[in-house]
């Protein structure tokens, strides 16, 4: 059970919080036959001593320390220190369940895949989700997965998640498409791995097996706030768009990466798709007074692009994890809040990307009392270009 050996490696910057539990998680791993490659960037927080400790207690840990250099510097240099045939990830502030890596070996093993692709829990607070894959689970070639490897089709819904922690990858591979990555890709630098890897594979496994805990725990929530983002989705696209010329793929990816820019603007910098205020929710009219459901990524973009442009008001930011957004600073309030508005606000704008999700929200402030009139999700010419763009439309 334990013949192969197989390599994990863990980027860490600055991680000295939550440093022992990802570490502890992967030493009570049921599959022993490990290489656990320690890759400190350039921390300057106490990481480097908790690894230094770690390291005394099993011969199995490898420290590499470096200069800062970034997640995607990290990641090649834990993959050129690699031994093991097969290559999977652990963040530095998550935490894997003790089958997890047995698992995905045994899934390896029976399904001789190059790639195996599987699920994870996003913990935020006491809510847990499952995050699957969107195709099916089996055995794939690749020309079948790459009508819908980025985008499915339904707003946004991948069809292969782009997390490198929820994979097993051969090392041959990855010798091929990580060590291509341009250091400076920060937005989607696991996609600009992942979705290049499935090219360079014959057999891919989709898998519905969870037992990877990404965690959104007190200081990881994202406080979003750069300028560049736009720049820094362009960068993927093109770097991108460049590897699926390179493979011939690219007039069947066009549509996809048209719809994945369009949702990681929307995620990451939404004023890049206005020409109004909130152009994909429809538009609003200067000085509205707007309601915020949702403190996620895509709520804090929006919340402080109304609040840096100050061409409408924000009179209140609601939602359920509530708590756990005001322990990080965020003026977030329970969903109930809005009760007490009595009405008087102008639109209620549902912050989450994925749609099956923001109509969940829909029907939960519906129940609160917020007329359907008034609750704004992207608007549907915004969904009708993302669909058209996907089919390979201009």
């Amino acid at each position: 059970m334990n013949h192969n050996l197989i390599s994990i490696i863990v980027p860490i910057y600055n991680a000295e919080n939550y440093l022992e539990k990802s570490i502890s998680s992967i030493l009570s791993q049921t599959y022993q036959n490990l290489q656990i490659i320690l890759v400190d960037d350039g921390s300057v927080d106490s990481s480097l001593a908790v690894c230094r400790k770690y390291a005394l207690l099993d011969k199995r840990i490898e420290i590499i320390h470096q200069e800062n250099g970034g997640v995607v510097a990290a990641r090649k240099t834990g993959i050129c220190a690699a031994k093991g045939e097969m290559i999977s990830w652990v963040d530095a502030d998550d935490w894997i369940e003790p089958d997890w890596i047995e698992s995905l070996v045994n899934i390896w093993t029976d399904t001789k895949a190059d790639i195996v692709s599987a699920a994870h829990f996003h913990d935020i607070g006491e809510d847990r989700i499952k995050v699957e894959n969107k195709l099916p689970e089996g055995i794939y070639r690749k020309k079948d997965i790459l009508p819908q490897m980025i985008y499915n089709g339904n707003f946004f819904e991948y069809g292969i998640q782009p997390h490198l922690y929820t994979k097993l990858i051969r090392r041959e591979i990855l010798l091929k498409t990580q060590m291509n990555v341009n250091n400076q890709i920060i937005a989607g630098d696991d996609a600009a791995v992942v979705y290049p890897s499935i090219l360079e594979a014959d057999r891919i496994c989709v898998s519905g097996l969870c037992g990877y805990h990404y965690v959104q725990h007190s200081g990881s929530i994202t406080k979003t706030g750069y300028s560049d983002e736009k720049i820094r989705v362009n960068t993927l696209i093109d770097y991108l768009s460049n590897v699926f010329a390179e493979k011939k793929v690219l007039s069947v990816m066009y549509g996809q990466l048209k719809a994945y820019k369009k949702y990681l603007l929307a995620l990451r910098q939404i004023s890049a798709l206005d020409e109004f205020i909130l152009a994909p929710f429809g538009g609003i009219a200067y000085g509205s007074r707007v309601v915020i459901y949702g403190a996620g990524v895509l709520g804090q973009k929006i919340y402080r692009y109304i609040k840096d442009s100050g061409k409408a008001e924000v009179c209140a930011w609601l939602d359920r994890n509530w708590k756990v957004y005001r322990e990080n600073g965020f003026e977030v309030d329970a969903p109930e809040r809005i009760m007490e508005l009595d009405g008087k606000y102008d639109d209620v704008i549902i912050a989450n990307i994925t749609q099956k999700t923001a109509m969940s929200m829909r029907e939960y402030i519906k129940a609160l009392g917020v007329k359907e009139e008034k609750i704004r999700w992207f608007s549907e010419s915004f969904l009708c270009m993302a669909m058209y763009d996907e089919a390979g439309g201009e």
